[in-house]
């Protein structure tokens, strides 16, 4: 079961990596236009910071959360992590997994309603053009809730090692960097 778990969030997290990416790209031709067009014709793209700025960054940002937690690039201090038993480091794992997981499912509640309420008033910012603001306000849920079906795969994960005395978490090795089963 939980490596069918694993596999289904792997799924969900390669889509988002693909909507990062082509958010990314999008960043990267904007960008280089918007140069090309001020330097050599003396004009802008006017929409390009608003749209970067309030959608395409929070995209490359929020829906990268859960790929980069399951592949270990995340900020961490693992100076006891390489010396330490399975056991320890499975423990010590699933503290910060569920630590985490209480804080990212308040950001998950708040964004959810901020996103809801933002839709359902028809909250908009005007600057050149006028930019909705739930769908930058969904990308939170979106990104973060994503991020919470990581945590608690990790936890059952990481609770199942330890209840079997296995070495190795299913989807969650910090010590090799090899998230994948």
């Amino acid at each position: 079961m939980l490596v069918r778990a694993h596999k289904l969030l792997t799924g969900v997290e390669a889509i988002w990596s693909a909507v990062t990416s082509v958010a990314l790209y999008a960043v990267m031709i904007i960008v280089s236009v918007d140069v090309v067009l001020r330097y050599w014709f003396h004009r802008t793209l006017t929409w390009s910071y608003d749209l970067i700025s309030m959608y395409l960054m929070t995209a490359i940002f929020l829906l990268a959360l859960s790929r980069t937690l399951r592949e270990n690039h995340h900020v961490r201090v693992d100076v006891l992590f390489g010396t330490a038993p399975a056991r320890v480091r499975h423990l010590l794992e699933l503290v910060g997994y569920a630590l985490t997981a209480v804080v990212m499912t308040g950001i998950l509640y708040m964004g959810t309603m901020k996103a809801w309420t933002s839709y359902q008033a028809g909250d908009v910012v005007v600057t050149a053009y006028t930019w909705p603001t739930w769908v930058a306000a969904a990308l939170v849920p979106m990104g973060v809730g994503l991020l919470v079906l990581r945590l608690l795969f990790g936890i059952c994960s990481l609770v199942a090692a330890l209840a079997t005395g296995s070495s190795h978490a299913v989807g969650v090795d910090p010590v090799s960097n090899e998230a994948d089963v």
